[in-house]
């Protein structure tokens, strides 16, 4: 007769329980329980039973079973974040890493821990950036049933990233189930309210196109990705209404094919160019030398926003400067006012700042 198949689940060491913190402290369970959750339910431990508790935890070996007290009903004091794009391995240029390093900041200074999910999508991994700057390969993190689960093991939770349109949908029941959630970067969503936090990129844009204008550029070129996210609509918005306040010549172009359209400033005598990301404005600098043309010689241009792809800006490109670590930290705030039943506050937005150039060149007018 064949011996049994041991089941490798019983040859595991069994996980602690509060029942055995309890016995091996010389206390009840409700002690444990207190302990664990802070004296949330105003009951004082005194200091020498609470110790007893620690000392019996540490000697066991005990984790607090951190779904179960969420379930419970109480606030664990972990806030999750969740990044529909790759965030390892990161460094100081990285665009997210300024998000992060003010979401970590502020959490220090509520008290609370940070849950990061990093789980990427079942048998990929993202390995590049699109011209929008965020990954390339197309299979950026779901939010499956059980990713909801997994979110829910924290108070709420800090969104980044591009969310496609099934992402989008998964977000919305999310919410709809009542997840507390508050997105870097204004997401639109229907049916529901998502908070959110952004730089006001409308009047940045406006405002590097009034100093193109400064330096007499009068026919003006916005170029943009052709990915039509928030952010991007609000710059284009921006630069139209500017361009109508301002009473000059203004044109969109979206870059669908990744092939810089350089008849359209030939054709129309366009000097001033605004650029959506840096990748772009290589681009058209790239094509624009093989024309026999040179900035700030025969044109000035502006970069809207930091760098994405993880370099330096080249010295003296003028540019606006998007308040990331700010906005990570407001994130927070945002999100501690949602836990805390605000529902008045439901986003922020904050200025960017302003880096002059040599780039702007000079214009005819």
């Amino acid at each position: 007769m064949p011996s049994p198949v041991p089941d490798p689940a019983l040859s595991r060491r069994k996980r602690p329980t509060q029942r055995e913190v309890a016995g091996l402290a010389g206390v009840s369970q409700a002690a444990v329980s207190q302990v664990l959750n802070g004296g949330q339910s105003g009951v004082r431990i005194p200091d020498a039973t609470r110790q007893r508790v620690l000392d019996a935890m540490q000697h066991l070996g005990y984790v607090p079973n951190v779904a179960a007290q969420r379930l419970a009903g109480g606030r664990n004091r972990i806030l999750g974040v969740f990044t529909y794009e790759s965030v390892f391995p990161s460094s100081r240029r990285d665009f997210f890493n300024p998000f992060l390093e003010g979401i970590e900041q502020e959490a220090a200074v509520l008290d609370c821990d940070l849950l990061l999910h990093t789980r990427p999508a079942p048998g990929h991994l993202n390995t590049g950036r699109s011209n929008t700057g965020y990954s390339n390969t197309g299979h950026t993190k779901p939010l499956s049933p059980q990713g909801h689960s997994r979110l829910r093991l924290a108070d709420g939770t800090i969104m980044l990233g591009l969310p496609d349109q099934e992402q989008r949908a998964d977000l919305t029941r999310l919410i709809s189930e009542g997840h507390p959630t508050v997105f870097i970067g204004r997401r639109e969503l229907p049916g529901v309210l998502l908070p959110y936090v952004t730089a006001r990129y409308a009047a940045a844009t406006a405002h590097a196109l009034r100093a193109l204008v400064q330096r007499g550029h009068r026919r003006t070129l916005y170029v943009g990705a052709a990915q039509r996210h928030e952010s991007a609509l609000d710059r284009e918005r921006g630069y139209l209404e500017a361009v109508a306040d301002l009473g000059i010549s203004g044109q969109v172009l979206r870059l669908d094919d990744g092939t810089p359209h350089m008849e359209i400033m030939l054709d129309q005598q366009i000097t001033g160019i605004l650029f959506e990301n840096e990748r772009l404005a290589d681009m058209w600098l790239s094509a624009a030398a093989h024309l026999g043309l040179q900035c700030p010689q025969d044109f000035g241009f502006a970069l809207l926003g930091d760098p994405l792809y993880g370099a330096e800006l080249p010295e003296g490109w003028a540019h606006s400067r998007i308040p990331r670590q700010e906005m990570g930290r407001q994130a927070v705030r945002l999100l501690e006012t949602v836990l805390q039943g605000d529902s008045e506050l439901s986003s922020v937005d904050l200025p960017c700042g302003w880096v002059t150039g040599s780039s702007l060149g000079r214009g005819p007018g």
